[in-house]
Parts: structure tokens; sequence; C-alpha cells
């Protein structure tokens, strides 16, 4: 059986989570500062706080910074995001949280409130805020019912991907990080066989398993990994998998902002185009335009690096805003196996992944 099923939500990894869970947890860690500095002072300045990416219960870390202008509000407010975009990019941190005081129009009565307004945002590109209209009276507070809307994203970069997802992908895991073997010339069950993996038969529920599979048209064999650490295991045998047939791999890691696709052929690898979105303190320099290139990679790879200069040329974002860099081994993949990772509606008909099972204990 899959070892997520029936498991409570702080039990899962960190990629069965969901967004509300984490702003939830934010919110729950933040308001008691909000409470006790509205008591204290009558208000207080903007706070923010961070989630660790992983575990699904991670530590949070408050941000009280000194403000450049104490009589400028928007200035406050832009200097602590700023602050949480730098800690974003050293860190990775997986949801972020900016509390402020608001003057909001409460819903249905048109009327003005103090409030405090909780801006969350998530490592995915979603976003929500929780607003909390409150009173003192004898130093007391009490806050009203809780408000919610949509939130605007604006801590963490996005990726190209996120907007279309959104819209047309179903309800998924916070933050992709996963991995893909697509076969090209051996049948489904060769690739089980190669790989000491059982299908179970059963579709993936609305949690995803750590391992599923599916038949693609045009006789492509897809294997999916949401267990990162079986899919680095396979990886290491991927060689001998691809004895007398064509394989491609891809690995998405969209809390790093890094993708990597990979071809081999007969056993042997043939190319690889890697990006890494963000510079960390690693071998890897990353950035926006980051694109490294190993071997001779397949001839749609030019047509797409230049649609994707285009598109962000022509976005109206400012340079860097935006990580488009980071689809260009997703839609390499696509354009050689017709396979995205975030969709599974295509012109002919829905993708469906079965559950997979380890036939041996992988050492």
């Amino acid at each position: 059986m899959n070892q997520h099923e029936g498991r409570e939500d702080a039990d899962q990894p960190y990629w069965l989570s969901t967004p509300p869970q984490d702003f939830t947890a934010l919110v729950d860690f933040i308001m008691p500062e909000v409470k006790f500095r509205l008591e204290r002072d009558g208000v207080f300045a903007p706070l923010g706080a961070l989630m660790a990416r992983e575990p699904y219960c991670g530590t949070m870390e408050l941000h009280d910074e000194s403000m450049p202008d104490k009589k400028d509000g928007n200035a406050q407010l832009e200097h602590l995001k700023q602050v949480l975009r730098d800690r974003v990019a050293s860190t990775h941190p997986r949801a972020a949280v900016v509390a402020a005081n608001c003057t909001v129009l409460l819903p249905g009565s048109g009327k003005q409130a103090e409030a405090a307004v909780l801006m969350c945002t998530h490592r995915d590109g979603t976003a929500a805020n929780f607003v909390y209209p409150y009173t003192i009276a004898n130093g007391r507070v009490t806050f009203a019912p809780l408000e919610m809307a949509e939130g605007m994203q604006d801590i963490f970069p996005p990726i190209r991907l996120r907007p279309w997802i959104r819209e047309s992908c179903p309800p998924r895991p916070v933050g992709y990080k996963v991995g893909l073997f697509l076969f090209h010339g051996i049948d489904r069950e060769a690739v089980l066989h190669r790989m000491h993996l059982a299908d179970t038969g059963r579709p993936e529920a609305d949690r995803p398993a750590p391992a599923a599979i599916a038949s693609l048209p045009d006789g492509w064999t897809v294997v999916w990994f949401n267990d990162f650490a079986a899919l680095l295991h396979h990886a290491t045998h991927i060689q001998t998998y691809a004895a007398g047939c064509t394989v491609l791999s891809l690995s998405v890691d969209e809390p790093d902002y890094a993708t990597e696709a990979t071809g081999y052929a007969n056993g042997s690898q043939q190319w690889a185009v890697r990006h890494v979105g963000t510079s960390r303190a690693r071998a890897l320099p990353g950035g926006p335009h980051d694109l490294h290139v190993t071997g001779t990679p397949p001839a749609q790879l030019a047509d797409i690096v230049t649609t994707m200069q285009k598109e962000e040329a022509d976005s109206g974002y400012l340079p860097d805003m935006i990580d488009f860099y980071f689809d260009i081994p997703v839609e390499l993949i696509y354009a050689l196996a017709g396979f995205r990772y975030c969709q599974r509606e295509y012109d002919g008909g829905h993708v469906i992944f079965n559950t997979l099972l380890p036939t041996i204990l992988e050492g």
C-alpha cells in the first residue's frame, strides 16, 4: 500500500502538504506577537516570519527589523519585504508572511476598520491575505472574525510555469520536487522489470504516491518519482536501464528553481541541459539565465531557448523578475516526448498514473 495513505497531514512529506496548511501555521505563529504589541503599544510596525522548507512542521523565525522611516508606512513595508527576499535567497524557506497595521473596508458594510493584515506567500506562487479587524478597549485587543482574500505573490520570485499551472492544472503539492524517466523502445513491462517496480493497477488518488507509471502516446512509458531519494537511487542505474532503448530524464526542483533534462541511448548519456535559477554557495553559480549544456543536445533546444528569450522580452516584466529559463528543460522533454510534468490533460485524453511499489529491497 501507499505508506502515506491515512496519515495525519503533519506527518506527510513536504511534497504532500498544501499552501493553506502552511499559511495557517504561519498565522498561528505570528498572531500572538501581533496581539501582544497591539495591547502594549496600540500599534505595531510591520513584522515578518518565515517557515523552513522541510520538514512540514518546520521552524518558524520572526523578523522584527529596524525601520528606515517610521512615518512612512509604505517604506516600512517595502523595507521588510526586501529583508525577507534577501533571506529567502540565502536560505530557501518555503513560505513567508508580512503582518501590518491597515485600515480596511469591511465587506458588505463598507465601513472602515483597523485590522491586522497578514500577507502570506508560498514558494509555489500561491498567496493569501488574512485580515483580522480589531478593537482595543481597556488595553485589551478583541479580534473580529477572520476575513480572507486572495493575496499577491511578491516575496518569492516566480517561475514561468506557475501562472499556467494555477489556471490549467489540478491541485498539486506545494512546489514540486520530482523526477521523471521516460522510456521508448521497450514496453511497459520491460521498464518495470528493469527498475524492479510493480504496478499495483490502482490509479493515483488525490494524494500522489511516491512512485507512479503511465503509458503515453507514441509508445512512451513515463515513471514518476515524488520521492527524491528514490529518484536519486534510480538515476545511478539509468545507463543500465537504457540498454537497447531511448531514455529521457527530467528532474524538477521548484523550491530551488532548478531543472535538468538528460538523454540516453543504448546505455550511454548523449546530452544534458541544466538550469539552476538561484545563486547559492555551491559549485553551481545559478541565476535567471543560467543554462549548462553538455554533449550534443536535440535540435529543438535552439528554438526553445529563442522562444523563451522572446517571451521574456515581450512579457513587460523587468529583467530577471520571472525565471523563464526554468522551463527550457521542461519544454525540451515536451518537444521530444509530448509530456509536461505539470500537465495531465492532452488532446488524446487524460494521462492516468498507477501507483508503483518496489519488488525488491533497494540497496
